[in-house]
């Protein structure tokens, strides 16, 4: 892509408190197929709020695809993953291996995307994992991630990526 593309509708998402409702519905508007990727796909309400959508979703014949990253998602429950690969989710960790043993750059390559796409129609974009906004282990603060929904021309862009 180079230059602005025109006629977009782009709505920013403040922390999951925005994103996560609107993500969830735009699983369940789904006809036709769902692209989702992210780094971190955990096993706390969120996840499993969209784990279910998606698993609804794939029920209703929408061809479901997620990938996650194998070292941000490394501790997944696998029960998590079974039902949802059970529904019908196609699931794919990007780079599983993870060897604490090798000290070469390309060991730190990760899949740090965070894109959802809902029938070539509508995008979500931006710094949110599916993970709780409060779920701060260890005392560590809550997030603050940002992410935008994307309707319009520039959708072809975003979808071509994620295919």
């Amino acid at each position: 892509m180079s230059g602005f593309v025109d006629g977009n509708r782009i709505t920013l998402l403040r922390t999951g408190a925005e994103y996560f409702p609107a993500l969830a519905d735009a699983i369940e508007a789904a006809t036709a197929e769902i692209y989702l990727e992210t780094y971190i796909f955990e096993d706390d309400e969120t996840g499993r709020r969209i784990a279910a959508a998606l698993a609804r979703a794939a029920r209703r014949g929408v061809a479901t695809r997620v990938l996650i990253d194998g070292f941000g998602s490394k501790d997944i429950n696998p029960e998590l993953l079974a039902a949802m690969r059970a529904e019908g989710v196609r699931i794919l960790k990007y780079r599983p291996e993870i060897s604490p043993w090798t000290l070469k750059r390309q060991r730190l390559r990760r899949l740090h995307r965070k894109i959802a796409v809902v029938d070539a129609r509508i995008a979500f974009v931006g710094g949110i994992n599916v993970i709780d906004d409060m779920h701060t282990p260890n005392q560590v603060p809550p997030r603050f991630d940002y992410a935008v929904c994307v309707e319009g021309p520039l959708l072809a862009d975003i979808y071509r990526t994620v295919r």
